[in-house]
């Protein structure tokens, strides 16, 4: 694997940049990336260590972590992943790698939405390929062995040929109905949990994710939550030991960057997609958040 930056990316980028689709760890075809695992692959972590890099994905992840531990931030959140849990995160999501130990082993999948479309969805698929599913779940042993010989079928079935496509639709279509049972009880487990502070707290970071690049004001997103402003600010800091505008603004930032690595718009496009009056007023906002110009970081990043 030349690097796995590549498999962040969209799956037509992956085939275009790769040296060969397949090997023993990975499987890639235009609409489907299948990861069975990263041991042994040694310049993993090595990239994944690199931070303050922002990247959107194309196509979302199924992920079941085997061994140590991988500390991502997704949507703004910050979490740790070790053996036994298990991501699903929709197309769209932002991610960023915080941390990867050496020993970090996982299987992954990734397909477009395409792959998908004639298939008969259930709702937690409708779910995710609308863009709206994010699950992280500690898995107990039986949904673990569960999930390998999931993942295990799937890695023998893609290799058939002529391609399977149905068998393949089928077997996704598994890893969401296994996922809905082991969500079922976890959110049992999560509700006795969950205090009524971080329900709120969560339900606010999901709207600074969708709206911060257009809305930077307090007062949206208390009304959005039915609330006061003075209370949304009191129960964030409670919750977070932050702002509020500390939440909008690291959005708004982690847009920018994305914008500045990974297309060819001009500074003043960005400054106009993200709402600001003008390209100065955004130089400035960034200079002020990052330390640096939007063209110096694009720059070092680019």
């Amino acid at each position: 694997m030349k690097s796995n930056r590549l498999l962040l990316l969209a799956l037509r980028q992956i085939r275009e940049r790769v040296g060969e689709s397949h090997n023993a760890y990975r499987f890639l075809i235009p609409e489907l990336g299948l990861l069975r695992s990263i041991h042994g692959i040694a310049d993993v972590v090595r990239f994944l260590s690199v931070e303050g890099q922002p990247y959107r994905l194309t196509e979302g992840r199924v992920v079941y972590f085997r061994a140590g531990t991988l500390r991502l931030r997704i949507n703004l959140r910050e979490l740790e992943f070790k053996a036994g849990d298990f991501l699903v995160v929709s197309p769209g999501t932002v991610l960023e790698f915080l941390y990867v130990s050496s020993d970090l082993d996982l299987a992954m999948l990734a397909f477009s939405n395409s792959l998908m479309e004639s298939w008969q969805k259930e709702e937690l698929l409708q779910v995710y390929l609308q863009g709206r599913l994010f699950l992280h779940l500690s898995l107990t042993e039986q949904e673990s062995r569960r999930m390998e010989q999931i993942f295990a079928l799937l890695w023998e079935v893609v290799h058939d040929r002529p391609f399977p496509k149905e068998s393949v639709q089928s077997l996704i279509s598994l890893v969401f109905h296994q996922t809905d049972s082991f969500r079922g009880r976890g959110l049992e487990a999560d509700k006795q949990k969950r205090t009524r502070q971080e329900e709120v707290f969560n339900r606010f970071l999901e709207l600074v994710n969708k709206y911060a690049i257009h809305e930077r004001n307090c007062t949206f997103y208390a009304d959005r939550l039915c609330l006061t402003s003075r209370y949304l600010s009191t129960l964030v800091r409670q919750a977070s030991g932050r702002t509020v505008m500390n939440w909008v603004n690291e959005a708004v930032v982690q847009e920018a960057k994305l914008m500045l690595r990974h297309t060819d718009k001009l500074v003043y496009q960005i400054a106009d997609e993200l709402n600001f009056p003008n390209a100065s007023f955004f130089c400035k906002y960034f200079r002020r958040m990052t330390g640096m110009t939007p063209n110096d970081y694009r720059q070092e990043n680019g």
